[in-house]
């Protein structure tokens, strides 16, 4: 089995799925086909290939073949998010790759040398943590502006060109045919400081940003089928006025699409940078559908431009970084939770300004200076990542310079051209640390894709400025991920958590998200210290299982942070007794709806139903209070 030798860029992996369309007789097979990444002059000894999506293994959602082998996964199911194929050399994997969704009619037509009316599903096949050079029309640029859309689309705005100026090209790249191409309608001005959002198939909206002296508060809707379209939709308005906004942050909530439009400034100068003195502290919701329906959220407690927004799955948002009404780069967190207002959570020690945020699954907050230093925050506390093991040498990049992060799956990040996995609980973090190419980039943009990979648009190298990379990052490597990197470690067996006398230390099973699942585990614990086992979705919300002798004690933290005891937990449990936690899914969709069951030795201890503010998945995990360790071990998980 190889993917080499043929002219084409495609090649059929010889696995096909079987679709069984509502209201049709006839199942649909669908080929799985790869769109050849760099790096692949390599023969397989087997090539693995499974359904991703909250549901266990099993023979019917992945298979195995063989060199000049065909198989089939005889059925696509509801549940399915996706394809995984695994090129392996003996049980090594040499290549990863992953499909964007499961709707083979969105690549018809788009990739050149196969029938347009056939039935295929594209996988992006590369080597693990590779960085693929694409076929791009585009100058190089920095400070560029992009989003990616539902049907395997993405756009880029302007940028800077390799004299600082001011680009007005719209540049669209087809994730499925690997090419990029300068659209010929452009941007009405050059302009900085925009936000780019994907609102529907092939179609993006571009808000506010600014010209030399002038703020825009038009919105412009792209159009990238065929040879692509501009056109004016009218201004952004709050209460009937005019929002004119540039160098805005921004996230877009999971929970119901709206985009969270985050200070800026309202006067920019000669080259449409933001008068600091101009500083907001404004944030707004904003309906990209329906933009009359957008509402104002409260205000920051620091006005600021530039900065850095995370929203996560269960509604909280942070912001981070940016340059305030005097012009200096801020040091400070600010969080806003649910019906809430912003608070600052943290500020980095001597006022050193903050210059990327990303924010992992359990509230742990990562942060980058422009000096190199990486840090992180969460309710367990606080503390800088060493650059020789838990994160990576990073070289300084300019004072006004951003230093992005972006979480990949598997709760590793990105930044510049490092991968890393601040939360490992792995006993040698620095084994986590990949350099994805021998030169930094910096003032490059990251934009994660549905297929898990990463297009890195423009930067600067010391060689010069960038065009496009596509970048694909392999699997985890460890088994546990916590909210205090140093505090928790996989030890043989199991895990141990070391507590210290402050809030709870949590770990929570990496890249592991399910509505349903089967936990077994032993524990035991120091005299000093408590264990507990934690349920949790997004940054704040969690549901915590005491391990007491007399009676559990189960408690709810929602997304504000009000903690409610629920009633009910029954018997308790010894150390190292066998702990069997059972969750299934009650009814169908919504954003509740769980089942929690704890039994061991044949009694109930504890039956709770919960609720989660997303459909998505929970983490489960352990936990540990008071001073010392908590150890857990035999450790068994399944989906179900």
């Amino acid at each position: 089995m190889t993917v080499e030798g043929s002219a084409a860029r495609q090649i059929s992996l010889g696995v096909a799925l079987v679709s069984f369309a509502a209201g049709c007789a006839e199942p649909q097979s669908i080929e799985l086909v790869a769109v050849r990444g760099c790096g692949l002059d390599q023969a397989f000894s087997g090539l693995r290939v499974r359904l991703l999506g909250d549901s266990p293994a099993s023979g019917h959602s992945e298979v195995l073949i063989g060199p000049g082998e065909r198989g089939s996964i005889p059925e696509l199911p509801e549940w399915a998010t996706g394809v995984a194929a695994e090129g392996l050399f003996g049980t090594t994997v040499t290549a990863i790759g992953r499909s964007h969704g499961i709707d083979p009619g969105l690549a018809r037509g788009r990739i050149s040398g196969l029938d347009a009316a056939a039935s295929i599903l594209p996988v992006f096949f590369a080597p693990p943590d590779s960085l693929c050079e694409l076929d791009a029309a585009m100058a190089p640029r920095t400070n560029t502006l992009g989003a990616a859309g539902p049907a395997g689309d993405v756009l880029l705005v302007g940028g800077l060109g390799a004299d600082g100026e001011l680009l007005d090209e719209l540049v669209h790249l087809d994730l499925f045919s690997g090419h990029a191409r300068v659209l010929d309608a452009r941007l009405p001005s050059p302009r900085r400081g925009a936000s780019v959002h994907a609102v529907g198939p092939r179609r993006f909206v571009i808000l506010g940003g600014a010209a030399p002296g002038t703020v825009h508060a038009e919105r412009l809707e792209v159009e990238v089928s065929g040879q692509g379209s501009l056109a004016s939709a009218g201004p952004l308005e709050l209460d009937g006025e005019a929002l004119a906004i540039a160098d805005h942050g921004w996230a877009r909530s999971s929970l119901d699409g709206r985009v969270l439009v985050v200070g800026g400034c309202e006067q920019v100068d000669a080259s449409g940078a933001c008068v600091a003195a101009s500083a907001r502290g404004r944030s707004v919701w904003v309906d990209l559908r329906e933009p009359a329906n957008s509402e104002a959220a409260a205000d920051l407690e620091t006005p600021r431009f530039g900065a850095q927004v995370s929203f996560t799955t269960d509604g909280v948002t942070f912001v981070a970084g940016g340059f305030g009404a005097d012009g200096l780069g801020l040091p400070s967190v600010e969080r806003l939770v649910p019906g809430g207002t912003w608070e600052t959570v943290h500020s980095l020690a001597g006022d050193a300004a903050i210059a990327g945020l990303t924010v992992l699954e359990g509230g742990l907050v990562v942060l980058s200076e422009r000096s190199g230093a990486l840090h992180w925050w969460s309710e367990a506390g606080s503390g800088s990542l060493d650059p020789t093991s838990r994160a990576p040498p990073l070289a300084p990049v300019p004072l006004t310079a951003e230093r992005p992060l972006l979480t990949l799956p598997g709760e590793r990040v990105l930044v510049g051209s490092w991968l890393f996995a601040p939360a490992t609980a792995a006993v040698d973090p620095a084994a986590e640390r990949v350099a994805l190419a021998p030169l930094d980039r910096s003032e490059s943009s990251a934009i994660a894709l549905a297929d898990g990979t990463v297009l890195i648009a423009g930067g600067r190298d010391p060689n010069g400025l960038a065009a496009a990379t596509l970048l694909l990052a392999g699997p985890q490597t460890d088994a546990f991920v916590s909210n205090a990197p140093g505090q928790v470690t996989v030890v043989v067996g199991g895990l141990r958590i070391d507590a210290n006398g402050g809030a709870p230390i949590h770990a929570h099973v990496r890249g592991f998200r399910s509505r349903a699942f089967r936990l077994e585990f032993e524990f035991d614990h120091d005299p000093e210290a408590s264990a507990r086992l934690v349920l949790s979705q997004g940054a704040a919300t969690l549901v915590s299982v005491d391990l007491l002798p007399g009676q559990l004690v189960v408690r709810r933290r929602d997304a504000s942070g009000v903690i409610e005891q629920l009633d009910c937990a029954g018997a308790g449990v010894e150390p190292g007794a066998t702990v069997i936690v059972e969750v299934q899914q009650v009814g169908q969709g919504g954003a509740g709806g769980q089942l929690l069951r704890l039994t061991s030795a044949g009694e109930l201890l504890a039956a709770c139903e919960l609720t989660w503010p997303a459909t998505a998945g929970v983490a489960v995990g352990f936990g540990a209070s008071g001073t010392g360790a908590a150890r857990f071990f035999r450790l068994r998980l399944a989906r179900r």
